[in-house]
């Protein structure tokens, strides 16, 4: 059974960030992605990631995808550690 939301507050407080990098093979050529995905659970990730490659592919007849890693991002870095480091 599908978990239910009183408010969209409680749905935005369940939503984590996960990296997903995987390899993906078209016409011979391979081209390596990696992609942060906001979702509350794993399968929401993978409806995520199948949208994201159905997007980037649509004009492809095959498509060869290799996940090397998925996985919550579980830290908060703090901004000002950066303050003033890399200059554009």
């Amino acid at each position: 059974m599908e978990r239910t939301y009183d408010t969209e507050e409680e749905y935005q407080a369940v939503l984590k960030s996960w990296m997903v990098e995987y390899t993906v093979v078209v016409d011979e050529e391979s081209h390596r992605h990696l992609s942060m995905i906001m979702a509350a659970d794993i399968s929401t990730v993978h409806h995520q990631l199948l949208k994201e490659l159905r997007k980037e592919y649509h004009d492809s007849a095959r498509v060869d995808v290799t996940v090397h890693r998925i996985e919550p991002v579980t830290t908060n870095t703090d901004a000002l550690y950066f303050e003033g480091i890399f200059i554009p």
